[in-house]
């Protein structure tokens, strides 16, 4: 995979996967404090909306909130498979990385 993409809009999510190679997968990262900025509603229409109408590209989307451990757990509630949150204590850091397991999703550094 080549590097990942910080993206701010679905204009600039478009234009990210109209330039890529079909078959190589693409990561889209949010801005940093997505999660809280834009809501997780926001990314996962976002998301849903390159993925149908970019089909042949294999897209990995990671939301990011910042240093806020509530938005990362509500971003995995809903179901965003890649979440990151910066800023964790050693105990809540294991915490949300078993949760993220359990729902057959992950935290990124």
């Amino acid at each position: 995979m080549s590097g990942a993409t910080i993206i701010h809009s679905l204009e600039q999510a478009r234009a990210v996967l109209a330039a890529a190679h079909i078959g190589r997968p693409v990561r889209l990262e949010s801005s940093p404090g997505a999660a809280g900025q834009h809501g997780v509603g926001w990314w996962q229409a976002l998301t849903r909306i390159v993925a149908a109408e970019f089909p042949g590209h294999a897209i990995e989307a990671v939301l990011d909130c910042g240093d806020a451990p509530g938005l990362a757990l509500a971003a995995l509630r809903a179901g965003v498979p890649l979440v990151r949150v910066g800023n964790l204590a050693g105990g809540l850091r294991g915490k949300l990385d078993d949760i993220a397991r359990q729902m057959g999703a992950r935290l990124v550094d």
